[in-house]
């Protein structure tokens, strides 16, 4: 069984809201936040947490970064609960985890070099920037000033400060926003390429399309817990979203009621000259019959969940209630039965 990098066990964090009342200024109550969540990350494994906005997502990676404090619960790190180390917790995952946020603000007449450097001499190691941003592709923009560069080389100069240190953990926030194309793949081979030398990593997303070819497991998050958790093959499977292809064809859509031995049609669209439809546990030779009685097939692919279903499956909740509905600070989420507490 591969080394645990890190795993949390029954942890709990709460944004504090300000309530101040007449004679206690200072006065908060608990606002949304992460609710007992256990998982652990396996050294060299790449994690895909994805969920909603407002989900959790940041809230968690700020946990797992040492930035924010927990409320309860324990983490390990390599095996050892850091409750028992004789440093902070906070500091004991700043020093061996790099963080990427989603957004920073990089902006002023201060050079590539300059600001990394400046991050540089904050390390009690030596740091290689030269290297750094060599590996981040902005060697040829160090002398460029921050205001002077674009979303995705922004993206990258926060990569390589993540990087710094050579962390044993690496958290990225949305990583591939304001990436091209061909920087988006870049980013994408020096993750796994860090994931093959033993660095855990876990990238935070909105998306599941995007992280399919690239992650060895899945974390559904929403309301601040974990509500399915495993490869994307075994969550498919797990929700009943397994075994799905789409099919487009020209002319008239072809009666799969008297065609389909096995197979059970959960979605179709019909417009003038063509159709398309989604088909769970197809037969074998579908296609084959499909072609044989005249039907015109443009294309068949496999049909992956999106985060909608995913969520609507795992939750039990309706597309409305996921997307639209606002929850009330003092909301404790969903238990996994579909339960609130």
């Amino acid at each position: 069984m591969a080394d645990k990098a890190i795993e949390i066990v029954d942890v709990t964090f709460r944004h504090k809201i300000p309530r101040p009342r007449f004679l206690k200024p200072w006065h908060s109550v608990n606002g949304p936040g992460i609710f007992g969540l256990n998982f652990a990350l396996e050294k060299g494994a790449i994690i895909g947490l994805v969920g909603p906005n407002g989900a959790g997502k940041t809230t968690l990676l700020r946990v797992l970064a040492g930035i924010n404090k927990i409320d309860q619960g324990t983490v390990l790190l390599d095996g050892t609960d850091l409750s028992e180390s004789s440093e902070s917790l906070g500091h004991e995952l700043r020093s061996n985890v790099g963080h990427m946020p989603e957004q920073v603000r990089w902006s002023g007449r201060a050079t590539v070099r300059q600001t990394i450097e400046q991050f540089a001499e904050m390390r009690s190691k030596t740091i290689d920037t030269h290297k750094l941003l060599k590996l981040v592709g902005l060697l040829s923009k160090r002398d460029s000033t921050l205001d002077e560069l674009s979303q995705g080389m922004r993206q990258r100069l926060s990569l390589a400060i993540a990087l710094m240190g050579n962390p044993k953990i690496l958290l990225l926030d949305e990583p591939f926003n304001g990436l091209d194309p061909v920087a988006a793949k870049s980013v994408e081979k020096m993750i796994k390429q860090l994931a093959s030398r033993g660095v855990a990593i876990i990238i935070s997303s909105h998306q599941v399309d995007g992280l399919v070819d690239l992650i060895d497991n899945l974390l559904l998050i929403h309301r601040g817990q974990i509500i399915a958790d495993g490869s994307i093959d075994q969550i498919e499977t797990i929700l009943g979203l397994d075994n799905r292809i789409e099919l487009s064809g020209l002319g008239d859509i072809p009666p799969f009621e008297t065609i389909l031995e096995n197979g059970v049609v959960i979605e179709q669209t019909i417009e003038a000259t063509d159709w398309r439809c989604v088909i769970q546990h197809p037969d074998v030779n579908l296609i084959e019959n499909l072609i044989a009685r005249g039907h015109k097939i443009t294309e068949w692919r496999r049909k992956s969940p999106d985060i909608v279903e995913l969520l609507c499956c795992a939750t039990g909740l309706e597309i409305e209630e996921i997307g639209m509905d606002i929850q009330p600070t003092t909301m404790v989420p969903l238990r996994n039965t579909g339960e609130e507490e």
